[in-house]
């Protein structure tokens, strides 16, 4: 009996031994394959996701690996650019505003004068006025040539003024019409001739 004991005292540890190694080489090749069949199951989802997408298959397309519930929404497209929106045609012009303010003036030196005096005329506010000064940077004397009783015939839609001195003071407004009228004054602006029409350009 002591002989039987001791005989499978010495088969034990190599029984012992040799379960485990069983187990051992059967479960090395299970995950290994296992990991194959999970890389080419992911390669073609992932292909598969990119041809939907409109995009390139191939190993950049299946990089990685999916993990579980995320893997499986992995086919969702990501967000693309969409298309150049179309220019917006122009469109037609509107209707001309009101002309704005008419505002002008004209400056000429008196001929011969040593001082610098001139001669200016102005139209603002829709009146005309006609200047006189001694020096380049004195004060001017203005007279308003849109005195009915002084300067009749003054057009009320003048926008722009010259002067000329010559042996009296010219005064010509031109009208938003085209149309062009004159007056003239002595030369210490003595204004009593009324506007006259002179032929349109």
């Amino acid at each position: 009996m002591d002989s039987l004991i001791r005989a499978g005292r010495r088969l034990w540890p190599a029984a012992g031994l040799a379960v485990p190694l069983v187990l051992v080489l059967g479960g090395v090749s299970a995950p290994v394959a296992a990991a194959d069949v999970a890389d080419a199951v992911g390669v073609r989802e992932s292909a598969a996701a990119a041809e939907v997408c409109g995009k390139k298959t191939g190993a950049a397309a299946a990089k990685g690996k999916p993990k579980g519930a995320a893997g499986a929404r992995g086919t969702a497209c990501p967000a693309q650019r969409g298309g150049t929106k179309p220019k917006a045609e122009r469109g037609p012009a509107g209707p001309p505003g009101p002309p704005g303010p008419c505002v002008d003036i004209d400056t000429v030196g008196v001929p011969g004068s040593m001082s610098g005096a001139e001669y200016s005329a102005a139209l603002t506010r829709g009146r005309t006025y006609v200047g006189y000064r001694s020096a380049p940077t004195g004060a001017y004397a203005w007279k308003d040539l849109t005195n009915y009783r002084q300067t009749p015939g003054y057009p009320r839609n003048a926008c722009g003024v010259s002067v000329k001195v010559a042996d009296r003071v010219y005064v010509k407004v031109l009208t938003t019409a085209g149309a062009v009228f004159e007056t003239s004054c002595t030369l210490t602006l003595t204004c009593t001739l009324g506007w006259a029409a002179v032929i349109n350009p």
